[in-house]
């Protein structure tokens, strides 16, 4: 299943129907306040599906190192944005920054503490004052649905964090955080009865002094 994801259109599909795209559509509306203008950095871009729900005008840099999903959003999406298959690191972040603003939609849970801990750093200097980093991402919670549970413990990203661990890696590299803990962005169906299992996500928004 983890090998099927890597093919772009199967990957997004699976976004759709488990309404995992949609609800990352719903946080960057409701936690963001993007205006045309803006240059925004996307880590862990994908195959681009996220670039046409942004504002119009916003200037996009998405990076990735999958080259299949690089070429799928530079042939469907590259008039509206920019795709580049490599690491964000400190050489990436002098060529592209300064930006408005970093998304690491679905990545941080990819990441080990030492990794975040350096791409962070590389964040941090391609981020104007002010600029903010966005994250999305699956997390444990107490008396978590055994459901949404299961799909935590196998999901791709080896990463997965408590509510707490997110926050204590994010706030070793932002002064000024914001945290959110949602229930309510993706139920998840399940079963011929069509029973929706929630899937609990933590949210963040670190603004660079």
């Amino acid at each position: 299943m983890k090998d099927i994801l890597n093919a772009p259109s199967i990957y997004h599909l699976f976004q759709f129907c488990g309404g995992f795209f949609s609800a990352r559509v719903k946080a960057i509306k409701q936690y963001l306040e993007l205006r045309p203008g803006q240059r925004l950095i996307d880590i862990g871009c994908g195959p681009g599906h996220i670039l046409p729900k942004l504002p119009r005008g916003v200037f996009y840099d998405g990076f990735d190192t999958d080259e299949r999903y690089i070429r799928f959003a530079n042939r469907h999406f590259g008039h509206l944005g920019t795709f580049h298959c490599r690491v964000f690191d400190a050489a990436a972040a002098k060529e592209f920054g300064p930006a408005d603003g970093v998304m690491m939609n679905g990545v941080l849970h990819h990441l080990d503490d030492k990794s975040f801990t350096e791409t962070a750093s590389a964040i941090r200097s391609a981020l104007r004052p002010g600029g903010f980093l966005f994250t999305f991402d699956g997390v444990y919670v107490p008396d978590q649905n055994a459901i949404g549970k299961w799909l935590l413990d196998n999901d791709r990203g080896k990463f997965v964090r408590q509510e707490q661990s997110y926050r204590n890696l994010l706030e070793r590299s932002f002064d000024k955080t914001e945290f959110h803990v949602r229930h309510d962005l993706i139920t998840i169906p399940f079963s011929h009865n069509l029973v929706r299992v929630p899937l609990d996500l933590f949210i963040s928004k670190c603004t660079k002094s």
